[in-house]
């Protein structure tokens, strides 16, 4: 009789939750129901340690098959995990150990004497040399849809022909192909015009396109080729290209897509494998190789695969020179071939071109798409028309230009926005019969100034610095010139005219030369040299009126002129101006022709520039994805019948880079918290770019965490009472709030906190914009003096918000009328202080009466009941916070009187954990990241408990500090006062404070829901 063990149905449960060879999303859990029959859940509804015991768990079933089944015995989850989520890889590729390597592959070229593909000599071996200079290079990707599938529908006889047409035409230097064949290998390699331009990186043995794969052809014969086997059908292939001056690196992957099995955690290697290579080449120096990517992606626009491309450098062509278009390469709206092949029906941006250049010699300069038009009659076998692929190709032009500095490449691939502009602005002493006749017919006379546009739209103000720097350069050989600002004339619109100041330069010609070199300098901000044929016309609106009849227009312009006294003025600078939120344009930077540049008031640094150097708030590319997530999500529960509500940062405008989105979804009483996460996560079992979505039932608040897009949410729920019809929080909580069960009445203050403050600090975009401003810097400087935590006992963001909106409402206009002066008044109030007196915004929460050691801080939330929002602070850290307050101010004070770098970097410098007497030391141990995870939230969690335990002893005060990483370790820097401090951190075992660490790390260990293997450390350590 064998007594070897059976693996329990808890053990089971937990490894397919957090080993990440799981995708939990397939699993179902049978149990006992004690109805003579089973009944089964899904794996992500099931509650652990909840109403089904575990030995009422009788089996757990992946698809048809029980992969662990208690009755007999059975237990198939260890060879499950080690199967292969894809074809198995050909011999000899390395898939086994850690991520896959890239190995060399030969280049062909097609030999005439031979009358046959050879192996090619690589460029940069003896005899060889480097390449010639070269200025542009056009790079193509397409990928050509392989016949394994569907063939009787696809008529691949007709379509190679096509696609051979198509790639022709593109006349590309280097072409990146997807799911070749070897049929179409053979077709391409006997191709006459293929034969004579074209190095490959296969020949005639075709191993890397068999059954599909790859394909690169080159112009430029390649310094060397490299592929990175992922399966039989999945790799990355390599090209290395020695220019004169630079190397480049041209490689094109196929990621695995949404129809494979557990597509994510394929992509997730693949990913790493990808980027790892990148960055092994080098990120940063004038020698960095440049490098392009272009193939294949399958994930589409709102994915959060695509960030971590951005987070490697790389820049994605299409959304940086056609923002605003969607550009979808996979189209089965237009594409009758996408039609049949997809599975979704969605509209993607599947294929890209990725660029990454540290040194700024290569610049996207256009992008387009070929293959979008069906091939001429007969029809496809299907009926309809036939088209080249399910895919549209995509054709990329790169610059090749000088070597810059990392920062100016940044600014030479930021997309143009409608924020910003670079203009000639007269001086303002000669505005006045200028704005007479703007503020009489032109709607825009408070938006702009008077001016000159010479490039707009234009990069965003975070990069002006880096613009600047280049436009230095553009505008050294000008000097300054006369303008005169002489007659009028006019644009016509659809619908209107724009009457315009027509500008006489001395000499003549100056102004459109001076454009010219700017848009040289930020060609992609050449809007203003494409509006019309005639190119740039250099003009100053002052007014729009309904269109008429030619004649009617110039006599009324002629009426202006009879008035008109010409302008005369000296173009000496050129300025860099922008909006922020609907305030007007204002001038940032003023550069001097001739090369000279300086700051707005001279070469002073200010708020504005000393956020702006800062990263971490969000880029109108995130901000945009953000909105679409939730957008998506909303569209999501509305199919299901559910209503979701946003609250917290994204209700405010204040999200920061990869914050979570807060939300409350309300629906039916019938509809209980457990089934509507279930209900929930299957739905979103059905998105693509929906990873992670779990159920935390024994949170405060039970919650469904999950990611859309790469955007985090934290989704909570309340179910309306019996009877009650769908109506918005507000009315819910006012009508038929004593009938909320606690979980849902909670969630749904949140929403109604948000809107309390946002109703308090007011709705128009003037009073929203300066609330916002001054949050973006209250955040700012919190987290980098890591204070902006409510788990570690300070404040979080919405107790932040709070404060920041009293400042906003309480402040003397006299002398908050800049940034500058309303964060210095919030200093100064807040480091002033007399806690425990609550900071209320509204009349119902201000009778609020602070009591007990939980109220040290109160910041009341402005929706009724009054609640504390921060009652995680303590003893320790309000010290804390009033003494950074303090610093805060007298740092503030300096920067403002200074007006350096260095001033405003001693404001928001990052804390320092050095220079305590002591530290504990919080860490953990545990066999994979997800267990880490889990373990270091309920460190988390529990943090603010040892901090209160430990302030038992009246002479300790404690610093928590964020740690570095999520998962630890965290460090808590001790102090003591009193004649007896050493006592009080004596280590000895039955010392209260060694005593304390040991019960905390004994109550970890005895957490029901700890991770098995998962242990914890905690150490005190000297300072």
């Amino acid at each position: 009789m064998s007594h070897e063990r059976f693996t329990t149905s808890r053990e089971v449960y937990h490894r397919i939750r957090w080993d990440p060879r799981f995708d939990a999303r397939e699993f179902v859990i049978g149990y006992d129901a004690h109805s003579g029959e089973m009944e089964e859940v899904p794996f992500a509804a099931f509650v652990p340690d909840g109403e089904i015991p575990w030995h009422r768990v009788w089996y757990f079933r992946r698809g048809h098959d029980r992969v662990w089944d208690r009755k007999s015995r059975t237990d198939l989850l260890s060879a499950l995990a080690s199967s292969p989520a894809e074809p198995p890889a050909s011999p000899g590729s390395p898939l086994t150990g850690e991520a896959p390597a890239f190995t060399p592959l030969p280049a062909y070229q097609f030999d005439s004497h031979e009358a046959s593909w050879c192996e090619a000599v690589s460029v940069g071996t003896p005899g060889t040399g480097l390449l010639p200079s070269v200025e542009e290079l056009t790079v193509v990707t397409f990928n050509v849809l392989f016949d394994l599938h569907e063939a009787e529908q696809i008529d691949t006889p007709r379509r190679i022909p096509a696609a051979l047409s198509l790639l022709r035409a593109a006349d590309a230097d280097i072409i990146a192909l997807q799911e070749v064949t070897e049929p179409f290998l053979r077709a391409l390699m006997e191709t006459p015009w293929i034969r004579e331009h074209y190095f490959l990186s296969e020949g005639p043995g075709a191993a890397t396109v068999t059954p599909y794969g790859q394909l690169l052809l080159s112009r430029l014969p390649f310094a060397s080729l490299s592929q990175c086997v992922f399966s039989r059908d999945k790799r990355v292939i390599a090209g290395e290209f020695r220019l004169k001056g630079s190397t480049l690196w041209v490689a094109t992957p196929h990621l695995t897509s949404h129809r494979a099995h557990a597509p994510g955690h394929s992509r997730a290697a693949q990913l790493r494998a990808l980027t790892g290579w990148a960055n092994a080449l080098g990120t940063r120096g004038p020698n960095a190789p440049d490098v392009v990517l272009a193939g294949d992606f399958n994930f589409s626009e709102d994915s959060a695969e695509a960030d971590t491309f951005t987070s490697h450098g790389f820049t994605d062509a299409w959304p940086l020179l056609r923002p605003g278009e969607p550009g979808y390469t996979f189209d089965p709206e237009r594409n009758a071939l996408a039609t049949v092949m997809t599975t979704s029906g969605r509209r993607q941006r599947l294929d890209r071109v990725l660029v990454r250049s540290p040194s700024g010699r290569l610049t996207p300069r256009a992008v387009t798409l070929f293959g979008e038009a069906p091939l001429p009659a007969p029809q496809a076998p299907s009926g309809g028309p036939l088209f080249t692929s399910d895919h549209f190709g995509v054709k990329c032009v790169l610059h090749l230009g000088e070597t810059r500095s990392p920062a100016v490449s940044r600014a030479l691939l930021a997309a143009p926005v409608h924020e910003s502009a670079v203009v000639l602005i007269p001086p303002e002493a000669q505005w006045g019969p200028i704005q007479s006749l703007r503020a009489k017919h032109d709607r825009n006379h408070q938006r702009w100034m008077p001016h000159v546009t010479l490039l707009y739209p234009f990069v965003p103000e975070e990069h002006f610095l880096e613009a600047e720097a280049l436009i230095v350069e553009a505008l050294r050989p000008f000097e300054p010139f006369q303008v005169t600002l002489t007659g009028f004339s006019f644009f016509e619109q659809h619908a209107s005219v724009t009457a315009w100041l027509q500008p006489e330069e001395h000499p003549r010609g100056a102004l459109k030369s001076l454009q010219a070199a700017l848009e040289a300098a930020l060609p992609q901000c050449d809007e203003q040299g494409r509006k019309s044929e005639q190119g740039f016309t250099p003009h100053l609106s002052v007014g729009q009126f309904p269109r008429s009849g030619p004649l009617d227009i110039r006599q009324k312009l002629l009426s202006w002129e009879q008035d008109w006294q010409p302008l005369s003025f000296e173009a000496q600078e050129i300025c860099l101006i922008s909006r922020r939120g609907n305030g007007p344009f204002e001038v940032r930077r003023r550069i001097s022709l001739g090369g000279a540049r300086r700051a707005l008031s001279g070469s002073r640094v200010t708020l504005h520039d000393a956020l702006s150097a800062r990263e971490g708030w969000e880029s109108d590319e995130a901000h945009r994805a953000r909105h679409q997530a939730v957008k998506r999500l909303g569209e999501v529960c509305s199919r299901l019948g559910l209503e979701l509500y946003p609250y917290g940062s994204f209700l405010m405008g204040t999200s920061s880079g990869g914050s979570d989105v807060d939300a409350v979804v309300t629906g039916p009483a019938h509809l209980s918290r457990e089934d509507f996460a279930h209900t929930l996560i299957q739905a979103l079992s059905q998105e693509e770019a929906s990873e992670g979505a779990r159920f935390i039932a024994d949170a405060a608040i039970p919650l469904v965490k999950l990611s859309l897009g790469g955007v985090p949410f934290d989704v909570s729920y309340a179910s309306r009472p019996e009877g009650v019809a769908p109506c918005p929080p507000a009315e819910l909580l006012a009508r038929h709030g004593e009938r909320l069960d606690l979980a849902g009445f909670r969630s749904l203050t949140g929403w109604a906190d948000t809107d309390a403050l946002l109703e308090r600090v007011g709705r128009g975009d003037t009073e929203l914009e300066r609330f916002r401003a001054l949050l973006r810097a209250v955040k700012t400087w919190a987290k980098a003096r890591g204070v902006y935590s409510h788990a570690l006992g300070y404040l979080g963001g919405f107790s932040w918000a709070v404060l920041t909106a009293w400042a906003c409402l309480r402040a003397p206009p006299d002398s908050s009328r800049t940034e500058e002066q309303l964060l210095a008044y919030f200093f100064e109030m807040f480091a002033a202080w007399p806690w425990p007196l609550p900071v209320t915004l509204t009349p119902g929460t201000a009778r609020y009466l602070p009591e007990g050691k939980r109220d040290q801080m109160p910041v009341v939330a402005p929706a009724l009941p009054p609640r504390n929002t921060a009652r995680n602070v303590s003893r320790s850290t309000l010290r804390v916070l009033r003494e950074e307050l303090a610093r805060a101010s007298e740092a503030l004070r300096q920067a403002r009187r200074d007006g350096t770098e260095e001033a405003w970097e001693t404001l928001f410098a990052p804390v320092d954990g050095s220079g305590q007497t002591a530290q504990v030391v919080v860490s953990v141990e545990a066999t994979s990241h997800e267990d880490r995870q889990v373990a270091a939230g309920w460190i988390l969690g529990h943090l603010t408990a040892l901090v209160y335990r430990l302030e038992g002893d009246r002479r300790l005060f404690l610093r928590p500090f964020p740690p570095s990483q999520s998962e630890g370790p965290f460090h808590i820097g001790l102090s003591a006062q009193g004649p007896d401090a050493q006592e009080a951190l004596s280590r000895h075992p039955g010392a209260f404070l060694q005593r304390t660490l040991d019960e905390f790390r004994e109550s970890f260990h005895a957490w029901s829901h700890r991770p098995p293997g998962a242990s914890l450390s905690v150490q005190l350590a000297a300072g």
